[in-house]
């Protein structure tokens, strides 16, 4: 009597074995490499964030030099060639007068 050394089951039991095995380590590898690509992806959103800070402070410098009371003036007084009111073209009413 020929007895054999693996029969099928033992052999669909290790092919299983194995298949499991490989795809515990391949989910293993996947998670990892996410994870690596998580963390790259926030440092350059981290880093990113940044820069939009820095030039969200720049624009807020320059649009207060641009607002600035006493260039308002000049541009008004100069280019548009505003001037103050003299005291006769002001119109004092009292409250609640009509119009």
């Amino acid at each position: 009597m020929v007895r054999r050394r693996w029969s099928l089951k033992g052999i669909a039991l290790a092919a299983a074995l194995a298949v499991t095995i490989i795809g515990i380590l391949t989910s293993y590898v996947w998670y990892q490499t996410e994870a690596v690509k998580l963390g790259l992806d926030i440092g350059r959103s981290d880093s990113e964030i940044r820069e939009l800070e820095e030039s969200i402070e720049a624009l807020e410098l320059r649009k207060a030099g641009l607002l600035a009371p006493g260039r308002v003036d000049g541009i008004a007084r100069d280019k548009l060639g505003l001037v103050e009111p003299s005291d006769e073209d002001i119109i004092y009413r009292e409250p609640g007068a009509p119009r």
